[in-house]
């Protein structure tokens, strides 16, 4: 009976972590726009939201100075999918061609 609980309890907070964390990780006022695709079928395409300027390996370096480059296979995106997904089409936007 314990070992079940201990289970559950520990079930509990990986998936409130997992809830939580996009709250931390991502900047939900701005948009994470592919390096390699800017539209599709008339629509910009966004990846989801841009990941905070602090987290590691969530984009790579920009051509121009203090810029940033997304990929849907980094791996904020990858984790967060659906809430990435959810996040596209409710700005009205097109998914990124890994992603369709």
């Amino acid at each position: 009976m314990m070992a079940r609980r201990k289970f559950l309890s520990a079930a509990a907070i990986i998936v409130g972590v997992y809830l939580i964390a996009p709250v931390v990780i991502f900047d939900f006022s701005s948009s994470a726009v592919p390096f390699d695709e800017e539209n599709h079928a008339g629509k910009s395409v966004v990846i989801g939201p841009r990941p905070r300027a602090w987290v590691p390996f969530a984009s790579h370096s920009s051509d121009y100075p203090g810029g940033s480059d997304y990929s849907p296979s980094a791996w904020p995106f990858k984790v967060w999918k659906p809430l990435c997904i959810a996040y596209s089409r409710h700005g009205g936007h097109e998914l990124p061609s890994e992603w369709r």
